[in-house]
């Protein structure tokens, strides 16, 4: 859709002749108009083991109120891929757990937070728990009643991790 305008009018009634960078500007301003659309929603599948893939990065990818205890595992990071992932399990906590795995224990590790909200206590309700990004390449959440948590290529060997979380249980990221 290229636009012709070469001339507008000015507030006084008159024409005003668009020079080359202001029809530039025009024509990339309908470029970005023409990129738009709605997010990319994928919803995985309530399996006990699924492999997330890099086609999936840049999506919101939603998992399901999972029956059983379920681990997803991320591809090998690259820098830059992102995964936001979201749950928000069953009306009520139900018994199962989810977890998230780097694509190679012991190689590849996850840096960063999680702000982890704990709705069976009564005294401090929020911690942080957090990937140190040499040693932590499993994350668990017990029982999750919501999640949102954020996963980005860090380097080759190395996800930023961030997100919040809620359960009865907090959060672990560990070894």
């Amino acid at each position: 859709m290229a636009n012709n305008i070469k001339q507008v009018d000015n507030v006084n009634g008159g024409k005003f002749n668009l020079s080359d960078i202001e029809i530039a500007a025009i024509r990339g301003v309908e470029q970005g108009l023409t990129q738009l659309k709605m997010l990319d929603v994928t919803t995985q599948t309530d399996t006990a083991a699924e492999a997330l893939n890099a086609g999936d990065a840049g999506k919101l990818i939603v998992i399901p109120n999972v029956g059983q205890d379920s681990v997803y595992s991320l591809p090998a990071p690259e820098v830059g891929l992102h995964f936001h992932i979201v749950g928000f399990g069953a009306l009520a906590a139900d018994g199962h757990d989810v977890s998230f795995h780097t694509n190679t224990l012991n190689t590849d590790f996850f840096h960063g937070a999680i702000v982890h909200h704990d709705t069976n206590e009564t005294g401090q309700t929020t911690s942080v728990v957090y990937g140190d990004g040499d040693s932590n390449d499993k994350i668990k959440l017990d029982i999750p009643q919501f999640f949102d948590i954020h996963f980005l290529g860090k380097t080759s060997a190395s996800w930023y991790v961030w997100g919040h979380s809620c359960s009865d249980t907090v959060i672990t990221i560990g070894d």
